[in-house]
């Protein structure tokens, strides 16, 4: 639980409290004078009234928040074989650096031992989660970036980046393949 819903909680129950209170004065003052009787209205009537917005509130199901997109969970390291050589979990993650990680500097998606390392930069591209989906920017590396979607290439660039869907293979450097799944 969040420390939003936590406190959100937290407040439900002081307006419940606060309108069980109210209405344990107001039965205790419709006895009293008139004047006692204005002040039990005007202090118990806002609330009733806060009380009934919260019992809507929790009986209503919450809007849903936009999700991330269901559909693209991890990327998947792909050997010459085609076989999963290593997974990067995208759950939580916003903006990836791929790359080649060394002593002084780290990268998110470390391909500093694939096959064709030296073909793939430092820092060659980088993958952002926007409330669109996930996008791919070539970082004006030296090899490049592309994208092969049901058999087509797409060349993502700096100021051009190109949108992840599920089933496409990022290539680094045209021989280093990531499955996006």
């Amino acid at each position: 639980m969040t420390k939003k819903q936590t406190i959100a909680i937290v407040l439900d129950i002081l307006i419940i409290v606060c309108t069980a209170l109210c209405l344990f004065l107001l039965f205790r003052w419709l006895d009293q004078g008139a004047a006692r009787r204005v002040w039990a209205v005007v202090i118990i009537l806002p609330a009733l009234a806060l009380a009934a917005y919260e019992i809507v509130c929790w009986s209503k199901p919450a809007k849903i928040l936009k999700k991330r997109d269901p559909l693209i969970s991890t990327l998947v390291l792909l050997g010459e074989d085609d076989r999963p050589i290593r997974v990067w979990d995208l759950t939580g993650k916003v903006g990836l650096l791929i790359g080649k990680s060394s002593e002084d500097y780290q990268v998110d998606i470390d391909l500093s031992e694939t096959d064709y390392h030296t073909y793939i930069d430092p820092e060659h591209a980088l993958l952002n989660y926007q409330e669109s989906g996930w996008w791919l920017q070539d970082t004006s590396s030296r090899n490049g970036v592309s994208i092969i979607r049901k058999g087509k290439e797409l060349m993502p660039g700096r100021y051009a980046p190109a949108k992840l869907e599920p089933g496409d293979v990022i290539c680094i450097a045209q021989y280093t393949r990531i499955a996006v799944n």
